[in-house]
């Protein structure tokens, strides 16, 4: 079998030879750096993940939309089970950095660019992401599992029968539905997204809500990126719709969780406090409705 270096330094990339180092993060995949004559090159190594529905060739998919867009980076080879992509120089947002009014404008500029005109440049069938779909696959996959978080699921059922005439009425169009600070890369110039292995057609307004929940935004920032996102004042209305967002994302995350404690081949380093953190977010989330 050839080993992973070996197989990355023969891709037709590279005129020369090639260092890799690993990267932090990936809990559905495996990311490496690649040092090549040509410049600095991500690795992203994972293959489907049926837990998740994460589907690599919609991932790709989107990577490329986004890397035509301007907004993501661009992909510079693909196998079933292998993306590299070019690397950004710059520096991921965390929750300080989003409370920068000045760059939650950007993050909310791009946004709104990702859900206005991304699907005009993706090719192929985007899968179903909206939060709802999202949660009745968990549901479905946990109650028919023997896993030690059924019962916790089972508790929240009640939140998500709240939640379908609420989400009704929210407008469609497509997500990345993951959206936090280490998905956002600042250059100094500009913000991009990238990680898309979770982007589709939902609910656009999905993605302001988990970056309010990720940011740990104020009551009052949380308010100013749906004014930015809108465009508009903010009506009781949309309040309401955000509000149930804001809940329906936060399930979404604590019941992605759940999943993968269930499902993951190995233990995860640092699960029960995503679990524990999602938990919290779920119990503030539903009190504002």
């Amino acid at each position: 079998m050839v080993d992973l270096h070996t197989r990355l330094a023969r891709l037709p990339l590279w005129s020369g030879p090639i260092s890799v180092m690993p990267l932090p993060g990936g809990m559905t995949n495996r990311n490496l750096m690649i040092e090549a004559p040509e410049g600095r090159f991500v690795a992203r190594i994972a293959g489907n993940n049926a837990a998740h529905d994460i589907d690599r060739a919609a991932e790709q998919a989107a990577t490329r939309a986004a890397a035509q867009m301007g907004i993501g980076p661009e992909l510079v080879w693909a196998e079933p089970d292998l993306m590299i992509l070019r690397h950004i120089a710059g520096h991921t947002l965390g929750k300080s950095n989003l409370s920068d009014e000045a760059t939650l404008l950007k993050v909310i500029a791009l946004l709104r660019n990702t859900h206005r005109d991304l699907s005009l440049h993706y090719e192929g069938q985007a899968p179903d992401r909206s939060p709802l779909a999202i949660l009745h696959r968990y549901t479905t996959r946990l109650q028919n599992s023997p896993g030690h978080w059924r019962g916790s699921m089972e508790h929240h059922q009640r939140l998500l029968s709240a939640l379908v005439p609420l989400l009704a009425p929210v407008p469609s169009g497509f997500t990345h539905n993951d959206v936090h600070g280490d998905n956002l890369i600042d250059d100094g110039e500009r913000v991009w997204l990238v990680d898309w292995e979770y982007a589709g057609q939902g609910q656009p307004l999905a993605d302001i809500a988990s970056l309010a929940n990720n940011a740990l935004m104020t009551e009052e920032t949380a308010e100013a990126a749906l004014r930015q996102w809108l465009d508009r004042p903010v009506l009781k209305s949309d309040r309401a719709a955000f509000a149930a967002m804001r809940l329906a994302t936060a399930l979404r995350d604590l019941f992605w969780g759940y999943a993968q404690d269930t499902f993951a081949e190995r233990p995860q380093t640092g699960l029960a406090e995503y679990i524990a953190i999602n938990e919290a977010r779920v119990k503030a989330a539903a009190a504002r409705l």
